[in-house]
């Protein structure tokens, strides 16, 4: 097949520290280059303006500050319309009755008005993705008979919700609308961009459906994109002669499946359908005020299984930071989307996609991975752009991309520019990084690079950044799956940090349930609600164990507290009590 992405970028020019700050302008980067010592986790702040920092929590509930309120919003298994189905606290619900409800494993979510100034920070509509589950809890039995149902109500409770919410009374509350739906992998897809149409994405059926992804981000078009980036969960195989490929390996396919899918649905057998995993791994592209349009996988940007996503602009061409399980990566579409945005036609169809290369002197650079360069030649296994694509992951570590631990979902500042990156394993409990691209510039292709924070006594695994439009950084953490030791017991239960760029002061603002990981935040576009998604309260923790179909309630039973229920992910919405924007 040709090549049909366009290729922008000329040969990557050797940088120095000098020359990328002439070209950013010496002023704007001196600070980003001065080597200033990187800020670590406030001491509770009693007496300056903002909010009394909340301390660390064991307790199963959420936190936060005095002066601000904390209510459940879109609980896992709430009916999305009117006389659906109600949530069973015995987690009885059908495969059926869960295509009608919330889906499960909140991950990243995000906010979009409907209409503007006034009208729209009381009326939006919240998409949210939906990428693991906790079998235990998702099922009465806990997930031991392996039925095609227990198969069925997984995938319906994977992928997306898109549904319309308003503020009525001080209190945020779904609302009846056609808008609200669900997306799982049994919904209709279409392929855009250089791979549509490809014989690696052809398995002889329509293609269908998105797992799910934590990765989210927000177009200037107002779409959503998630990544998916747990798909490999869903595929295994029984034949015992199958052997897993290097394409395989990069997203940690084996025979052996986490849920079993396979073994009732042929589609996803790694031997008997063989294509069918390669069309997981996009960025999905979704069109929440459009329920009749199919959600798109646009191919451009690469299969890399995302867990992060953030969305830019370069004199109105749209940039995209991603990240996945070891990498960074940007891609800069060809045009202004203005241009290019018409039916059938995506601004993200065309452009050129970089993997990231930071370097000890603090600048950094950015890869093109295009076919013919080297490491991605033929000679190097990538046949044709469309290999590099399929096989992104594989390429970034072929042109000398630094491998991250654990880089989360990045944060573009609006006013500044400045972008921020979690790393949640690295050395001492994760970091938090920051860059400025060259002449301010998020098409360039070189950097200055700083560590804006580091874990410490107060916080660790960092998995995500959300800048609002006031400029606040939220950087949420997920610390149940860390090991137990006197540190992670000062650490106590999953929290979300507020950071001010410009002091670097950062301040815990809210913690979670026992058991959880903070997994997304969103804002009003006035700022005065906060919406946070709770991901997989009650789920295996170091400090309290893990639930048992006996006992679903072991570790923790957020929000509901039924004596006879279990654990439910959920939104939670926050608001000041005096009406003020959130963080001050």
């Amino acid at each position: 097949m040709p090549d049909r992405t366009r290729h922008t970028a000329a040969a990557v020019p050797a940088v120095t520290r000098r020359s990328l700050l002439r070209s950013a302008g010496a002023g704007t980067l001196a600070a980003v280059l001065g080597g200033a010592p990187a800020p670590t986790l406030a001491a509770p702040d009693t007496g300056t303006p903002g909010f009394t920092e909340v301390p660390a929590a064991r307790t199963d509930r959420v936190t936060v500050p005095a002066g601000y309120t904390a209510r459940v919003l879109l609980p896992w298994g709430a009916p999305i319309s009117p006389g659906g189905p109600a949530w069973r606290p015995d987690a009885a619900n059908t495969a059926a009755q869960a295509r009608q409800q919330v889906g499960t494993g909140h991950s990243g979510l995000h906010y979009l008005p409907l209409g503007p100034s006034r009208e729209g920070t009381r009326n939006g509509v919240l998409v949210i993705g939906h990428a693991a589950l906790d079998p235990v809890l998702l099922h009465p039995d806990g997930g031991r008979a392996d039925t095609a149902e227990r198969a069925a109500k997984e995938i319906a409770s994977l992928g997306a919700t898109v549904v319309r919410v308003e503020l009525s009374e001080g209190r945020w509350r779904m609302a009846r609308d056609e808008l609200n739906r669900r997306i799982t992998a049994d919904t209709p897809v279409v392929f855009s961009g250089p791979l549509a149409g490809h014989g690696a994405l052809d398995t002889g059926a329509d293609p269908l459906g998105t797992t799910g992804g934590s990765a989210h981000a927000v177009t200037p078009w107002h779409t959503y994109l998630t990544g998916e980036d747990t798909f490999a969960d869903a595929f295994g195989t029984r034949d015992s002669s199958w052997r897993p490929r290097p394409v395989h390996e990069d997203h940690g396919l084996t025979a052996d499946s986490a849920r079993g899918w396979h073994r009732h649905l042929p589609r996803f057998d790694l031997a008997r359908t063989p294509g069918e995993a390669d069309r997981f791994g996009w960025v999905v592209e979704i069109d929440p005020f459009d329920p009749q349009g199919p959600p798109a996988k646009r191919t451009a940007l690469g299969r890399l299984g995302h867990t992060g996503l953030a969305v830019a602009q370069s004199r109105g061409r749209p940039v995209v930071y991603m990240t996945d399980a070891a990498h960074a990566y940007k891609f800069v579409a060809a045009r202004p989307w203005q241009q290019v945005r018409r039916p059938s036609v995506s601004p993200l169809d065309e452009g050129t996609l970089y993997a990231l290369r930071l370097d000890a002197d603090g600048t950094g650079t950015w890869l093109p991975l295009v076919h013919g360069r080297t490491g991605l030649t033929v000679l190097d296994g990538f046949a044709d752009q469309a290999a590099v694509l399929l096989r992104a992951r594989r390429a970034a570590a072929a042109v000398g991309a630094t491998a991250f631990r654990g880089p989360g979902r990045p944060a573009v500042h609006p006013g500044s520019g400045e972008v921020y990156l979690p790393e949640a394993d690295g050395s001492g409990g994760g970091r938090l990084l920051a860059w400025t691209e060259g002449a301010l510039d998020h098409a360039a292709t070189v950097l200055a690079w700083r560590e804006f924070a580091r874990a410490g006594e107060g916080f660790a695994a960092p998995g995500g950044a959300f800048s609002g439009a006031d400029g606040r950084l939220w950087i949420t953490t997920d610390v149940a799956h860390l090991g137990w030791d006197a540190g992670r017991e000062r650490l106590g239960n999953s929290a979300l940090l507020c950071a001010d760029p410009h002091s670097g002061r950062v301040r815990r603002f809210l913690t979670g349930p026992r058991g959880c990981g903070i997994a997304g935040v969103s804002t009003t576009p006035d700022q005065r609600t906060l919406f946070v998604a709770v991901r997989e309260p009650g789920s295996s923790d170091a400090r309290w164990g893990e639930p048992t179909a006996e006992d679903p309630r072991a570790v923790g039973n957020w929000p509901g507290f039924d004596p006879r229920g279990r654990p439910r992910c959920a939104v939670v919405a926050v608001r000041k009590d005096d009406g003020g924007a959130v963080g001050t």
